[in-house]
């Protein structure tokens, strides 16, 4: 007897599988063919839920955006914090999330970061931004209110957030790929990631040193897991 799923079953289930696929094997060398075998079912079947291989990676991306956003927005809509903290917190989970998803963000940085996929790279760099930057943009105006940020740009502050992030983003995942061979590579991320943080204290007008993008334990566990994984 047949077994009939749910049609968020089965799409997991062609996520889950193309997730797997393009880490072990890499996104360019594994045909839309590959993961249909490997699910079991017709090729009409994929292209009910996916209109391409890009697309089933755009996905890929969107569930981890959903992910951070739901954290996010948790933080954003509690009363009991300051915006300062907030924004800490929302840091720190982003970079809790990525660590709990490291072998998808390895996926991610392998597809990225080919050439032939900048224009993807910059559609992922959209939805995030269309996504995340509203939040954001609340806490900073929570900030103006408390007199802890001094900005009259909340909205477009929240945007550049993830503008310098594409920046970093072109910079930071080259130097991780290249750390076998570079482990000097770690301590140019750390100050890549310190002259972030500086700059978005600077751009919300916020204390020096009271913004933290990063924790350093959390980074090189990070790293850690990014090598094995890489293995």
């Amino acid at each position: 007897m047949r077994i009939v799923k749910k049609h968020q079953e089965r799409k997991k289930e062609f996520l889950d599988t193309a997730r797997k696929l393009f880490f072990t094997q890499g996104y360019e060398q594994t045909p839309v063919e590959a993961i249909i075998k490997k699910v079991g079912l017709s090729k009409g079947s994929f292209y009910y839920y996916f209109k391409s291989k890009e697309d089933l990676l755009d996905e890929l991306t969107k569930v981890l955006i959903i992910h951070i956003l739901d954290e996010v927005k948790q933080t954003v809509q509690r009363n009991d914090l300051d915006a300062v903290i907030k924004l800490n917190k929302t840091f720190a989970a982003i970079g809790s999330i990525k660590l709990e998803n490291i072998a998808l963000i390895k996926t991610l940085q392998k597809a990225f970061y080919d050439d032939r996929n900048i224009y993807f790279r910059y559609k992922v760099y959209q939805n995030s931004t269309d996504m995340l930057a509203p939040e954001f943009a609340k806490i900073i105006r929570q900030g103006i209110e408390e007199g802890t940020f001094h900005t009259p740009y909340p909205e477009e502050n929240a945007r550049m957030f993830f503008e310098l992030s594409f920046i970093l983003s072109e910079k930071i995942p080259k130097l991780m790929i290249e750390m076998d061979h570079f482990p000097e590579n770690a301590e140019k991320i750390e100050r890549e990631l310190g002259n972030f943080q500086f700059t978005i204290e600077r751009i919300v007008g916020a204390d020096s040193g009271s913004i933290h993008i990063f924790d350093h334990d959390l980074l090189e566990k990070f790293l850690d897991q990014l090598a094995v994984q890489h293995v």
